[in-house]
């Protein structure tokens, strides 16, 4: 849809690519040299694990590299989402054989996915194929609304469907199958997680090249999955102290941005290098304050100022911590690692804010430095912030005497939120940019996560297990299955069956919108917002149409997946 020959504003600021068609996505997006190496790897032979943060570009990527192998004509790619997977997550405390039947939904969209690449790339769809996904919709379907199933009839397995994702490829007349598995294993529980990297491991050969989407920090590989060994990791996110990143954020402006919302721009270049920063190279970010800053968010268009651009900081700062906090909800049993890993940010910006006061705008520090060692429960909090996108790994450094220390990166937007650089009362955004653009490469802050979380945060920093449902005896791990005390088995409550009971505040909804569902709908939880069929009562708010009632939907869908 467009108005006036330009796009919808609210779908030009759609911030996920499994969402954009191949022009809009060719069209919209800047690809950087960094970008082409890392299309190469996707697009090429052997296993990849593509890993970054949320909203670092990964499905972008994935995407990217899917509609390319098809231009290019020599190799089936298969792309794949799984973001519904936690859907799945009740069967497994329904039914005895959940782990197969979640196997047969793993591998059951590929095959689909094999399919409907065929169509697209023109070829005919060979008649095992066509045979397999017969009825691989509707058993896909009933799966994800949570019914109990029984084996779908061709039943296959890992070993099975290698064998016939060569042979159909061949059959095309193509010389390599490329499996592009989007929202992959970070999305499942850990069980699921497990059983996906066995079903990935078994998906590989000379002529089958799987790849998956992962995050830092809440990824659990099986056993005999050996990260480096099994498959090369891959970074996805921009380096916001990189030569080009600057280049690279006002270009995705240019191509994003339609002429009527660019003329309210003209001028105000340090606007965008201010949000392209703070976005800490995260384009979804960077997307939603540009958004918000055009007051496009809230149908409400004005010209961009200062204190706008403040907000949407401030704004997006807060929104990277909800979706650290929420790890609390959606990963239970680290419950008390969240609340640590709360405690470690806000101390560390802390310690930066001391260290940057008094110092020049060219030697300011957005690095903290932890000794080395770290022990294993602090590498675990570190991991999930990562996962957030709160910090980012900066590698260890040696300082001979003084010892090792392993060094990350802040989130930009937390330390301009917090005035962590130390630019005094008092500063212009030209300040901020130079600060963040010119800083001391080599400059950081010491601090022992002890001094910051107290001595005994090791023993303060454990598992948070449901006790026996019959006896209230404590669980030793999280893998017993018997009570140690009065030996009923024990129970697990479905993560997934909480988290569509959580209230619709709880979704990144501008103030408006939320307040015409609550206003205009009986729509309270998350639970139905995912019920509403064909979004009939989310469309009843007034300015809602079609774009921002499928991205309400993508919201909720979103938040039930980790």
């Amino acid at each position: 849809m467009s108005v006036d020959g330009e796009p919808l504003l609210a779908s030009i600021f759609e911030e996920r690519a499994e969402y954009l068609s191949k022009d809009e996505l060719s069209e919209w997006t800047a690809v950087t040299q960094a970008d082409r190496a890392t299309l190469s790897k996707l697009k090429g032979p052997g296993a990849k694990l593509l890993i970054g943060p949320r909203g670092s570009g990964k499905s972008t990527l994935l995407r990217q590299a899917y509609f390319e192998i098809q231009d290019e004509g020599k190799h089936l790619p298969i792309y794949v989402n799984y973001s519904k997977s936690l859907a799945l997550e009740p069967l497994f405390h329904k039914t005895a054989n959940a782990l197969q039947l979640f196997r047969q939904w793993v591998l059951l969209k590929i095959a689909l996915g094999a399919a409907q690449s065929l169509k697209e790339c023109q070829r005919g769809v060979p008649e095992g194929l066509a045979e397999m996904t017969s009825n691989a919709s509707a058993y896909i379907k009933q799966m994800e609304a949570g019914a109990v199933v029984d084996f779908p009839d061709n039943y296959t397995t890992p070993t099975e469907l290698l064998h016939a994702l060569q042979a159909w490829t061949e059959e095309a007349g193509l010389k390599r199958c490329v499996l592009l598995l989007d929202d992959a294993a970070h999305a499942f529980s850990s069980e699921q997680q497990r059983e996906f990297f066995e079903i990935f491991r078994e998906l590989r050969s000379r002529t089958i090249a799987p790849k998956a989407a992962v995050y830092p920090g809440i990824t659990s590989y099986s056993a005999n999955f050996h990260v480096g060994h099994e498959a090369e990791l891959v970074e996805c996110w921009y380096r916001p102290d990189g030569e080009d990143y600057l280049t690279v954020m006002r270009e995705i402006v240019s191509r994003r941005i339609p002429q009527t919302l660019l003329r309210r721009l003209k001028g105000r270049d340090e606007l965008i290098d201010y949000l392209a920063l703070a976005s800490f190279g995260l384009p979804r970010g960077f997307l939603v304050m540009l958004s918000q800053l055009l007051g496009v968010e809230e149908d409400e268009s004005h010209n961009p100022t200062r204190s706008l651009a403040d907000k949407a900081i401030a704004d997006h700062a807060s929104s990277v911590r909800q979706i650290f906090s929420s790890l609390a909800e959606k990963l239970p049993r680290y419950r008390r690692f969240v609340e640590l890993g709360s405690v470690l940010e806000r101390g560390s910006i802390r310690q930066l804010q001391t260290f940057n006061s008094g110092r020049s705008s060219r030697s300011k520090a957005t690095v903290i430095a932890y000794p080395e060692p770290i022990d294993s429960k602090l590498s675990r909090m570190v991991s999930m912030l990562e996962y957030a996108g709160i910090i980012r790994d900066a590698h260890t450094v040696s300082r001979g005497v003084k010892g090792v220390f392993q060094r990350y990166t802040i989130h930009y937007a937390l330390l301009v939120e917090s005035n962590a650089l130390g630019l005094g009362r008092s500063f212009s955004v030209t300040d901020i940019i130079s600060a963040l653009s010119t800083r001391d490469a080599h400059a950081f802050s010491r601090v022992s996560p002890s001094a910051l979380l107290g001595s005994d945060y090791a023993d303060r920093c454990t598992l948070d297990l449901l006790p026996c449902q019959n006896c209230g005896a404590p669980r030793f791990s999280e893998d017993a299955q018997f009570c140690m005390k009065c030996g009923r088995q024990l129970r697990s409550a479905s993560i997934y069956e909480e988290l569509i009971q959580t209230p619709i505040e709880k979704l990144p909804l501008t103030e408006k919108k939320l307040n015409g569902l609550l206003h205009h709908t009986a729509i309270r939880t998350v639970n139905d917002v995912l019920m509403d069929e064909e979004n009939v009562q989310i469309r009843r708010v007034p300015h809602i149409g079609p774009v921002w009632s499928s991205r309400i939907r993508r919201y909720a869908e979103e938040f039930v997946s980790v």
